[in-house]
């Protein structure tokens, strides 16, 4: 029998495929071909709509990375701003300005986005949620930047034994003495001193003292012993 090759369309050519053989019969008895065409044997409207669906897949795929490296720019981290306080208040909203404070551009920019939780610290630090965004502060911005979370503790007598006694609060006493200068915790440490009994058999307040023993100056811990 003769066998004869002919050139099909891709369309057609895979209707021919699915029957699991390159060789069917014709009418007359001879055995036809299939064979995929050549590129250059491509009529001219079927390499242009190769083209587009090229040019389609590469233009997804570059959109794709655009969006992917939009997404990891540190601009993004200014889409909080004006908005910090009322965001860290909330469970999605605080996870939010903790991921903006990490991605920053710079410490400036850091400082910037914080400066809004100026005056609004022992709120935040008895909020189940703000205070993660503190202690987000605490790790990675430089003791001089956390001086107004000392400041407003001691805007008020007896504050810091009640903040350090706050289930939430406390976690934010204890990162202050363990991570700032002790020329600026000399208001602070005093506080705890002035407590320390009533701190030390307090179950969130103990800890505080704990810290001040272990991160406080000589004369500090001499004063609580």
């Amino acid at each position: 029998m003769a066998s004869v090759s002919v050139v099909v369309p891709p369309c057609e050519l895979n209707e021919a495929l699915a029957n699991q053989s390159s060789f069917f019969a014709t009418a007359s008895g001879a055995a036809l071909q299939v064979r995929e065409p050549e590129p250059e044997a491509l009529p001219e409207k079927w390499a242009r709509s190769r083209r587009r669906a090229t040019w389609s897949s590469n233009a997804s795929t570059a959109s794709g990375e655009t969006e992917s490296e939009m997404s990891r720019s540190p601009q993004c981290t200014c889409s909080i701003a004006g908005n910090v306080m009322s965001l860290s208040v909330s469970p999605e909203g605080c996870r939010q300005v903790q991921d903006a404070l990490d991605k920053a551009a710079s410490d400036s920019e850091r400082e910037l986005l914080v400066s809004e939780l100026h005056g609004h610290a022992i709120k935040a630090m008895r909020c189940p949620h703000a205070n993660h965004v503190l202690q987000k502060c605490i790790s990675i911005m430089s003791p001089a930047s956390l001086q107004f979370l000392i400041d407003e503790l001691l805007v008020h007598e007896g504050l810091v034994r009640k903040v350090a006694m706050h289930r939430y609060g406390g976690r934010i006493v204890q990162q202050l003495l363990r991570t700032c200068e002790a020329s600026q915790l000399r208001g602070l440490a005093e506080a705890v001193l002035q407590s320390a009994v009533e701190l030390s058999c307090h179950a969130f307040g103990n800890y505080a003292v704990q810290h001040l023993l272990e991160f406080g100056t000589a004369e500090q811990k001499y004063g609580l012993i």
